[in-house]
């Protein structure tokens, strides 16, 4: 589904969006916020996340950016209670799994056996 966002007018958020495509972008923003949640929280750790999702991780994040803007700018416009927490932990999960490569993350582990990629 995000590789579909650039088509659309994400100026407009959420809205901007068909119904169909509305309701699967938010669940999916909503999947990686809360894991941000966890992670930020130290319930779970970043190597494992950044491990197995730190590519979707990223690719998701950099298409959906514009769109969460806009979501943002729209609930500071409606006078929301604190607009840029939307999607805040998504954001900071996105800057971590930056931080921490998967590649680098897996070879961390003292059960990973496999080569690193190339090799």
């Amino acid at each position: 589904m995000h590789e579909r966002l650039p088509a659309h007018d994400l100026s407009a958020g959420l809205a901007g969006l068909p119904e169909r495509d509305r309701d699967l972008v938010r669940e999916l923003a909503w999947f990686y916020d809360n894991l941000g949640a966890l992670v930020a929280h130290g319930v779970v750790d970043i190597e494992p996340v950044s491990g197995y999702l730190g590519g979707s991780v990223i690719s998701v994040w950099e298409s959906m950016r514009p769109l969460v803007q806009a979501e943002r700018d729209k609930r500071a416009q409606n006078a929301m209670p604190d607009p840029n927490r939307w999607q805040e932990y998504f954001e900071n999960l996105y800057h971590l799994v930056r931080e921490t490569p998967a590649d680098r993350a897996r070879a961390a582990t003292h059960l990973w056996r496999l080569p690193p990629a190339g090799h």
